[in-house]
């Protein structure tokens, strides 16, 4: 079960572009990587994620993850801190989790790492 509250923090995965494309966020990326629960096994999961512009420097995202044997939603916002570094919040509705979200771009690919109280994760991401 822990697991599962992990997953969202990894899904509530805020993404965006590349750097030549400065803040290009918008639009669908997915991809993958693994969650670690504080109290449990890692696992893989497969992440679909899709970003809006709220503001220049703020987006919203939208990202269902699945594992093996769950799948979880969640939502967020990102603050663009340079053109190839976004930070921000994520929330899972489904277990009440929040936490942060940190997305490094190179080119059509970003890096996703996350945390919360449960666990945390990493993503590799690509546009779609």
């Amino acid at each position: 079960m822990i697991l599962y509250r992990l997953i969202p923090a990894l899904l509530a995965i805020t993404i965006a572009a590349s750097p030549v494309a400065a803040a290009t966020l918008d639009g669908a990326w997915s991809g993958s990587g693994v969650i670690k629960p504080r109290s449990a096994e890692a696992e893989r999961v497969r992440c679909r994620v899709s970003y809006s512009r709220l503001s220049q420097k703020v987006y919203s995202v939208s990202a269902t993850c699945a594992s093996a044997s769950n799948t979880i939603r969640q939502t967020g916002e990102l603050l663009m801190i340079r053109p190839n570094l976004f930070v921000g919040d994520f929330y899972n509705r489904q277990f009440d989790i929040r936490g942060r979200i940190r997305v490094v771009l190179s080119g059509r690919t970003q890096t996703v790492t996350l945390s919360s109280s449960d666990g945390n994760g990493s993503l590799r991401l690509r546009r779609r």
